[in-house]
């Protein structure tokens, strides 16, 4: 089957997985994207994305190996699960920037 159905979870302290969430949809692409507080409650929304033919989950840069590795554990790794990471370089860039 081909791959169209994508899920994305992005972090911050003030998102709530009930409230923030919205779809993106075309003949080809369908992603269903969701805010989380913390990584327990993206383990929930990724539960709710398999249950939807989601058929592979990216996390956001506020995710770590480790948040990603227990959503794919919530899931008994189903699909695949990755997460965005930054080069050295970026994560020094981002310091500064946000600093």
């Amino acid at each position: 089957m081909p791959l169209h159905t994508y899920g994305f979870i992005v972090k911050s302290a003030d998102l709530e997985m009930f409230k923030h969430h919205a779809r993106l949809k075309s003949d080809n692409f369908d992603m269903s994207v969701a805010g989380v507080s913390d990584a327990t409650q993206a383990c929930l929304v990724a539960q709710e994305m398999i249950t939807k033919g989601v058929q592979l989950i990216e996390l956001c840069g506020g995710f770590s190996g480790e948040d990603a590795q227990m959503v794919r554990d919530a899931i008994n790794d189903h699909i695949p699960v990755g997460y965005v990471q930054y080069t050295d370089e970026e994560r020094e860039r981002l310091m500064r920037e946000l600093a």
